[in-house]
């Protein structure tokens, strides 16, 4: 699909549809914790974790995070013109709190004020992932006494 805006042609890239209709979704999502009477919910989900595959490559894209790296972003704001997107970074962390360096060792995320800009259309897929590994509470691991 081709737009036009200000005498040049630009191409609409079907990731960014996606985007704004993720970013739709973290607006309603937002809201949902005050709309019941009957369910209690104790936390407020604002966040729809997604990853994003590279058109050139099958790889993930990553960004560079204290001493490693995050596949994993939320999307901040969308700028439907020119298919731009403000992502924050997502700290992967595993059961200890430490940064997980694997998808295996991914227990939760956690929220970053670290942020990127990205030209959507340079990507081909995006993964959502469940809102529940967002801030999940690390377990209380006990020792044990012989």
């Amino acid at each position: 699909m081709k737009t036009q805006k200000e005498g040049k042609t630009m191409k609409k890239c079907c990731i960014c549809d996606e985007m704004k209709a993720l970013c739709n979704e973290q607006k309603i999502l937002s809201k949902i914790v005050n709309g019941f009477q009957f369910v209690q919910m104790t936390k407020c989900y604002d966040t729809i974790p997604f990853m994003l595959q590279s058109s050139n490559e099958h790889d993930y894209f990553t960004a560079l995070i204290d001493d490693g790296t995050t596949p994993y972003f939320r999307l901040e704001k969308i700028d439907e013109a020119n298919c731009c997107a403000q992502l924050s970074l997502l700290k992967p962390v595993d059961l200890k709190g430490r940064l997980a360096r694997t998808e295996k060792d991914l227990y939760a995320l956690k929220k970053t004020s670290h942020c990127i800009h990205i030209n959507a259309c340079c990507f081909c897929a995006i993964t959502p992932l469940p809102i529940n590994l967002l801030d999940r509470p690390l377990p209380i691991i006990e020792c044990k006494s012989t």
